[in-house]
């Protein structure tokens, strides 16, 4: 059984440049911001008003243009350690390529779908006997 699907290297060089092309605009974004900024106070500070606020309104944009983009970022980032982690427990108990079952007594889920550790297997639940008569 191989660990992973034939494409799933190509998918993951994939998904690492995107971020890595996702971080390039975000500090292009910020520098932007940086230097509109920059340009809106001098501008402000020489009295022309009207250009100095196309200038600020520009830089705000870009600003948050560069913190939604970092949000995405982060979330993207944090998915794919889930995703890794996962993969990792998955093959630590020999399910990669198939899912597990609730009807299989070795490998059980948890109630949010996820693979539940041998220590939470010891959590094993207690059912009373019926009453006798």
């Amino acid at each position: 059984m191989q660990p992973f699907d034939e494409d799933y290297l190509k998918r993951r060089v994939k998904q690492i440049q995107e971020l890595y092309e996702l971080r390039a605009v975000i500090m292009a974004c910020l520098v932007t911001a940086v230097i509109a900024a920059l340009i809106g106070v001098a501008l402000l500070s020489t009295g022309h008003g009207t250009l100095a606020a196309i200038s600020l309104v520009i830089s705000a944009l870009f600003g948050m243009g560069a913190i939604f983009m970092g949000a995405d970022y982060s979330g993207k980032k944090a998915a794919d350690r889930a995703v890794q982690k996962e993969y990792e427990q998955m093959a630590l108990y020999g399910l990669i390529g198939e899912k597990a079952k609730r009807g299989n007594r070795e490998f059980r889920l948890a109630d949010d779908g996820e693979i539940a550790l041998r220590q939470d297997l010891s959590d094993e639940p207690s059912y009373r006997e019926g009453q006798e008569g």
